[in-house]
């Protein structure tokens, strides 16, 4: 993809008191030709986490690797 020239910054966010969790990728170099817009998601925390309170890591990564996949149709699209 487009991020191999440029490469990717992964930003995530967890406001205090909040189970609202925020994960941004985008450009590492947003002023390049090649970069594109970044995309995000924000989601529960409880989503990927048991009753018992053990992370699914399968479950979050999922998540993460939806967000790239997404990143690289917006690369796609705005060729």
């Amino acid at each position: 993809g487009s991020f191999s020239t440029t490469g990717l910054v992964v930003t995530s966010k967890l406001p205090r008191f909040s189970d609202m969790y925020t994960v941004i990728i985008g450009s590492a170099d947003p002023q390049s030709i090649a970069s594109k817009p970044p995309v995000e998601f924000t989601k529960t925390v409880t989503q990927w986490f048991t009753k018992d309170g053990i992370l699914v890591e399968g479950l979050f990564w999922k998540d993460v690797e939806a967000l790239i996949n997404e990143y690289t149709k917006e690369a796609k699209k705005t060729k």
